[in-house]
């Protein structure tokens, strides 16, 4: 379904530097591929969240990266790229513009990331109504309420870009997870501790147990009998014997592997092995 919405942007200026005094934001709709910009380069900073459609960026290098809803994407100053838009008539995105200085301000303080144009922002409603509430600020603005205005741009591109970071830490802690399955799969016959684990994996012990239990949805020392029983079974019914199967799971002894075998599956591991 196409949108229906028309586009609604304002542009002003602090003082007559275009440069360092532009502030802009507004909905831009972009229906048609010959909307798309192609080695785009500006002096100032621009950003958009996109809110619905698709599309790609293209860096100085053409690398393509795609560009869908809730995508958070920066137009660094003096940086050549390209935004091309698939034109299925969706493309809707809220943008931000303000003057170079300011940019080279914020990014003194490491505020802004230079190294990722394309990423997941704060696509919320508190952010969409804090969007129209500055647009329609800017537009009935007087020039000298313009430098408030600013600081509340500023503001909202602030809270894009941490809601951002924390999608980006959720990431973060998603491959540190799917890296400790890893380690506790792979390394099923030796002793390797859940402490070596977190170790590894740069976590102390007690946010690794946490984390874990979050994005796995059981604890790691149960995971890690799991992942041994499911190995245990695979050789039983291979034909290795008993024995055997519990020092290549990693079980001292006969008697421990048979009991935590029982316990886990229902039955022994002699009557699993005959009756399978």
């Amino acid at each position: 379904m196409k949108l229906e919405m028309k586009k609604d942007v304002i542009y002003r200026c602090i003082g007559t530097d275009f440069t360092n005094g532009i502030l802009a934001c507004g909905y831009m709709t972009k229906p048609t591929k010959d909307q798309s910009q192609y080695d785009f380069l500006i002096d100032y900073y621009s950003c958009f969240l996109l809110l619905s459609g698709n599309g790609f960026y293209y860096t100085a290098d053409n690398e393509k990266l795609p560009i869908q809803a809730g995508d958070f994407v920066q137009r660094i100053p003096g940086v050549i790229h390209s935004t091309e838009v698939v034109p299925d008539g969706n493309w809707l995105e809220f943008f931000i513009s303000f003057g170079r200085s300011t940019y080279n301000y914020l990014n003194s303080l490491n505020l802004i990331p230079t190294d990722t144009p394309v990423g997941k922002g704060g696509f919320k409603d508190t952010t969409i109504q804090k969007s129209s509430r500055l647009l329609t600020l800017l537009k009935e603005a007087d020039d000298y309420d313009l430098p408030l205005l600013s600081l509340q741009a500023q503001e909202l591109l602030l809270a894009i870009l941490i809601s951002k970071n924390r999608n980006s830490g959720e990431d973060l802690f998603k491959k540190s997870m799917e890296e400790a399955c890893q380690l506790l799969t792979s390394e099923i016959s030796s002793e390797i501790s859940l402490e070596e684990v977190a170790a590894k994996i740069n976590m102390s012990y007690e946010n690794f147990r946490k984390h874990f239990r979050k994005y796995i949805g059981t604890s790691p020392s149960q995971y890690r009998i799991e992942q041994r029983i499911k190995h245990a079974k695979l050789m039983l019914l291979s034909g290795i014997p008993i024995k055997e199967t519990a020092i290549l799971t990693g079980y001292s002894d006969t008697y421990s592997f048979t009991k935590q075998f029982t316990h886990s599956v229902g039955i022994s591991p002699g009557r699993f092995k005959k009756e399978n």
